[in-house]
């Protein structure tokens, strides 16, 4: 967290300590109704509790450092290595298949489904420690898997996807693990 930000959330907190403590305070030194004014100690006893209980922060959990993106992985139908390649200090990877034109720095024209792999398929860039994913207007479409989750979803032509660590890449039938 930013410090300007820890500065405000500390004035806010205090702002709202300060308010319960007048409501108490105005409901004990003026003389009406009892029932209303324990109801109004009794409503800021609960939010001051819950305020000190939890911390006076929301309950979001705070985002886990995924590990550092280093390797793809080919992987056949069984789940088995097939072939690595490590993009560690990489800016940016091309998947597909080298041809006379050019080559690509994740070669799958020797893969069980290369037939359906495009020449540029799809392209992997990273952004400080984040890496994303494009389909670069494949014929087949690339997928994503994020890391435990079950379902797939086809990625949406140059719509960046952030990746990382654990997610399955489809490119067509081929299975790339983000290792």
């Amino acid at each position: 967290m930013k410090p300007e930000n820890h500065k405000w959330i500390t004035l806010i907190d205090l702002l709202i300590y300060g308010i319960l403590a007048g409501m108490v305070l105005y409901a004990l030194l003026r003389p009406l109704h009892y029932t209303l004014q324990m109801s109004i100690v009794a409503v800021s006893a609960v939010i001051a509790s819950v305020l000190i209980w939890t911390g006076g922060r929301s309950n979001d959990k705070p985002q886990v450092e995924r590990e550092a993106v280093a390797k793809i992985v080919l992987l056949d139908d069984d789940g088995e290595r097939v072939k690595e390649w490590y993009v560690k200090g990489e800016t940016s990877v091309l998947i597909g298949k080298n041809t006379q034109r050019g080559e690509v720095d994740i070669d799958l024209s020797d893969c069980e489904y290369a037939s359906l792999v495009s020449s540029e398929h799809a392209v992997l860039n990273r952004v400080g420690d984040q890496w994303f994913i494009e389909d670069a207007d494949s014929h087949s479409g690339t997928g994503i898997r994020k890391a435990g989750r079950s379902e797939a979803n086809r990625l949406v032509v140059e719509e960046p996807v952030e990746i990382g660590t654990g997610d399955m890449i489809f490119i067509a039938n081929t299975r790339l693990l983000v290792k």
